[in-house]
């Protein structure tokens, strides 16, 4: 092959790859960006300030998640639900309500939210050995989550102003149990 046979065939491979950049084709190795928005109950290791605590956590829907806690054994048992902006949490018979802005809604809030956000966020996100890396903003104080990037299970949550750090762990999809007596109800 001549020199400017080769020359020609170079600059159109050069010139089919900066087309295929320049048209916003995908390459062979990009990853798609995994779905945030689905429902799951995931383990939750969560340190807030000093204290330090388990829970299962389950995002019911967008707007609905349940927080079981596991440990310490003061809180095991105590179960923390969150809805439309508004908290409520119940031990066995006992149960109250806190306003929005409450200490005691904060950390679950917090989580809630920042998690929430993923999929508004997920554009910004930076890729390195299969670990998505999500930096947002949450009132203002900014929040880091990491994910795989594979299947978007997440690994962590991290709010510096609000010292509140949370590791996650065996993630699995959550699919709504309705009781049998309720199941009598609907049909």
């Amino acid at each position: 092959m001549s020199f400017k046979l080769k020359k020609a065939a170079a600059a159109l491979a050069v010139a089919g790859t900066l087309t295929l950049c320049g048209c916003g084709a995908k390459l062979p190795f990009t990853q798609k960006t995994p779905n945030f928005d689905s429902t799951y109950t995931v383990t939750a290791d969560i340190t807030y300030d000093k204290i330090k605590a388990k829970a299962d956590i389950t995002r019911v829907s967008s707007d609905e998640w349940e927080m079981k806690f596991i440990e310490p054994k003061q809180l095991n048992g105590l179960s923390v639900k969150l809805n439309n902006n508004k908290y409520s949490a119940s031990l066995g018979g006992l149960s109250f309500s806190a306003e929005h802005n409450s200490v005691y809604s904060a950390a679950p809030q917090i989580i809630a939210k920042a998690i929430g956000s993923l999929s508004n966020s997920a554009d910004s996100a930076t890729s390195s050995d299969g670990v998505l890396t999500i930096n947002t903003e949450l009132d203002g104080k900014r929040v880091t989550i990491t994910a795989n990037e594979r299947n978007g299970e997440l690994i962590s949550l991290k709010c510096p102003h609000h010292k509140l750090s949370v590791n996650f762990s065996e993630q699995k999809p959550y699919t709504l149990v309705i009781p049998d007596e309720d199941k009598a109800t609907i049909n």
